[in-house]
């Protein structure tokens, strides 16, 4: 989640931005685009495997 949005997770902006001042002091923050890898090997495998509706 983009930093810009913590404020709306805490519902306070001031508490969201001094959170992310302590996590990223003296870190270097990486921005990653694309398809998440996570999400697209759940998918595939997913679809590969599919279960029969129960018959209760």
């Amino acid at each position: 989640m983009p930093f810009g949005r913590w404020g709306e997770i805490f519902a306070d902006d001031i508490v969201a931005a001094a959170m992310i001042d302590r996590l990223v002091h003296h870190a270097e923050v990486l921005t990653l685009t694309g398809e998440s890898y996570r999400t697209r090997t759940r998918t595939r495998r997913d679809l590969l495997t599919t279960t029969p509706a129960s018959t209760r």
